[in-house]
């Protein structure tokens, strides 16, 4: 039989593990209120670059012949307050459905990155840092898996 001091040893030792544990986690600061505030702040700084980031240049725009383009004007930038241009909007579809179907299947693809990219040439800025936007958002929660062995668009 052993000696008595043994059962209660171990329970003593147990008894102050769990308190000491229990104690810890009470004095601990609240992880997630400063993972959310790093957030906020994180999103402020993609905002304002968003904001600096010009529109990229035409040079992956298909170029028409030099007898059409005599012939149509050339079309404008969308201004503030005016609606996008058709083509815009079906640029913004194209790249919703690009990161919609990339979710599905869970991975972010090469080709995936080169169809995105070719989509966000035809967008406004706003529809760019919105399309951008919801692409890191997804990127960050881990939703996906982006094999593209470089930049993933």
């Amino acid at each position: 039989m052993p000696p008595p001091s043994k059962p209660i040893l171990a329970l003593l030792l147990l008894g102050t593990s769990a308190t000491a544990f229990l104690a810890g986690r009470q004095s601990a600061p609240d992880a997630n209120e400063r993972v959310l505030q790093e957030l906020a702040s994180q999103r402020a700084v993609l905002d304002t670059l968003l904001a600096r980031t010009a529109a990229p240049p035409d040079a992956h725009r298909d170029v028409e012949p030099p007898s059409k383009a005599s012939s149509t004007p050339a079309p404008s930038a969308p201004s503030m307050g005016t609606e996008p241009s058709p083509r815009s909007l079906a640029a913004v579809q194209e790249g919703q459905r690009l990161i919609d179907a990339a979710l599905q299947v869970r991975r972010w693809t090469k080709e995936d990155g080169q169809a995105f990219r070719a989509a966000l040439v035809d967008m406004t800025p706003d529809q760019r840092g919105e399309a951008m936007r919801r692409f890191f958002t997804t990127i960050n929660s881990q939703a996906l898996d982006v094999r593209t062995g470089g930049a993933p668009f």
